[in-house]
């Protein structure tokens, strides 16, 4: 967020009345320290203050804001090219064809199209010394939809590539409110396609599937399931799975994190941009125009859409691999367990759904959720605190689980075709890279039983892990009778804050 003298000096008091709740100890979970209570404390105000200033404003920014690179990172920068953006708005023309009127705008007569999708690859030095096989990271950043670029993430995904012996490609999708629901979706398709099927002076071969995980957090996150969903609808062929961290499913804002764990996130109520010419709410005091767009990224009658919120899809399964990490003091926290849960399947009794005629099946997805004692929301962006370098080394360690080295000889892009061939083969060859391209591995704990399909891993402030089922069967069947349903705002006044 863009910080100015006067913002500064408005955030000083917050600093000093941090510290004195801390050592008073008022703390919002004991087991935070003051780096952390100061860092939560922080970005709330932050993002708190940002409604002062229009959309426009915090875009123009955070375009340019980011973290110089390391010295042993590389850099590339790409253009995806304008045909692989039209071959996939075909692809989600097709898929919501009838729906014109859900989605509530023009979206093919974007005028932002105008705009070359851009992009950047991002890789250590060493990398190819040091691995044998090509594993490449479609990395999707966040920011609600509304703002950030991979150039701002960019200090994250250097450190995701490097633990993963990987090469990572980055890049800036459409931003609503100025281009909403599909046009960022679209764009991710589009890179997608990019990397599987490059023009023949891209400067690089056609990737392997197989070879590539799709990766993103919070709204990312959200953006790379919902890419799975229609990978997996249309029948294109699917990377191995994705990875993703707090990621953003419902937003409907049904489950009870989005107000239980208020306290213990940054990620504030009532975020609503000064008026201005992208504001789709141009009085923020009129509520019932508030109630009209809720979200900036899609309006209200496309909010069920599972590829907008991919939680309702009515099957999740037949998705590859998925990672997913988040953390107990989040906001997000609910629907990260019961996606993880309803993409497993992990009670056939709920997310068995009747068939209609016609309706194709899928088996369950094989999910990995770890969940972190005492974060908050994307807490991996706190390079300061051990836990985020644990959560990142898990996240390395995954990768290079999923897509291994050689063995005897027979890479792994060359295996089937066949992703739930793959999802129980994959332990037959194990990682060979060499440690010195990595921080050292995390315990063995990160290791899951090969043949399982969910594995929930709950891990302490100290890096500790055991098995945790997070929620029983009658919670999760609550949570699915929220889902799709507008919290009653008489009883969170606190959404419509200004």
């Amino acid at each position: 967020m863009a910080l100015d003298p006067k913002d500064l000096a408005e955030l000083t008091p917050m600093f000093i009345s941090t510290v004195y709740k801390h050592f008073r100890n008022e703390i919002p979970d004991s087991n935070w320290d003051l780096r952390l209570h100061l860092a939560v404390a922080m970005l709330r105000s932050v993002l708190q203050r940002s409604k002062h200033k229009t959309i426009e404003k915090q875009q123009k920014f955070l375009a340019k804001a980011h973290i110089p690179s390391s010295p042993s990172t590389l850099v590339k920068k790409a253009i995806v090219p304008e045909t692989c953006r039209s071959q996939a708005e075909d692809i989600m023309a097709g898929l919501l064809s009838g729906q014109e009127e859900k989605v509530g705008w023009r979206w093919k007569d974007d005028p932002m199209k105008q705009t070359p999708l851009r992009g950047e690859w991002v890789e250590s030095k060493t990398r190819k010394k040091l691995t044998d096989v090509d594993r490449v990271i479609l990395y999707i950043h966040g920011g609600a939809y509304i703002i950030g670029s991979a150039a701002q993430e960019r200090f994250l995904i250097q450190k995701v590539a490097k633990e993963g012996a990987a090469r990572a490609f980055g890049f800036d999708y459409r931003l609503a409110p100025q281009s909403p629901f599909p046009a960022a979706l679209i764009d991710t398709l589009a890179a997608y396609l990019y990397l599987i099927q490059p023009p023949s002076d891209s400067g690089f071969e056609p990737i392997n599937p197989k070879n590539i995980v799709i990766m993103g957090d919070s709204a990312g996150g959200g953006l790379a399931l919902s890419l799975l969903l229609v990978l997996r609808d249309v029948g294109l062929p699917q990377p191995v799975g994705a990875t993703c961290w707090s990621p953003w499913v419902d937003l409907f804002h049904s489950l009870p994190s989005i107000f239980t764990n208020a306290s213990t996130d940054y990620l504030p109520s009532g975020l609503i941009y000064k008026a201005s010419p992208a504001n789709p709410i141009k009085d923020n005091t009129d509520i019932k125009q508030r109630l009209s767009r809720i979200q900036y990224y899609a309006h209200n009658s496309a909010l069920d859409i599972p590829y907008v919120s991919p939680i309702l899809a009515d099957d999740l399964g037949g998705l590859g691999e998925i990672f997913i990490t988040c953390g107990n003091c989040e906001r997000l926290r609910d629907e990260s367990i019961l996606f993880a849960n309803k993409a497993a399947k992990t009670y056939p009794e709920l997310f068995n759904i009747p068939r209609k005629e016609g309706q194709r099946s899928y088996p369950p997805t094989k999910v990995s959720l770890n969940i972190f004692e005492a974060m908050p929301h994307v807490f991996q962006l706190f390079l300061f605190h051990p836990i985020a370098i644990n959560a990142i080394k898990r996240t390395g360690k995954w990768i290079r689980k999923v897509i291994p080295e050689p063995d005897n000889g027979d890479s792994k892009s060359e295996s089937s075709n066949d992703t739930h061939h793959i999802l129980y083969t994959y332990h037959d060859a194990k990682p060979k890279v060499r440690e010195e391209l990595l921080i050292p591995d995390t315990p063995d704990d990160n290791e899951d039983d090969e043949f399982a399909i969910f594995t929930t891993k709950y891990i302490d402030i100290k890096g500790g892990c055991r098995t945790n089922d997070a929620v029983n069967e009658e919670t999760l069947k609550e949570w699915i009778n929220m889902l799709g349903k507008l919290p009653d705002l008489s009883k969170h006044p606190e959404l419509l804050e200004t």
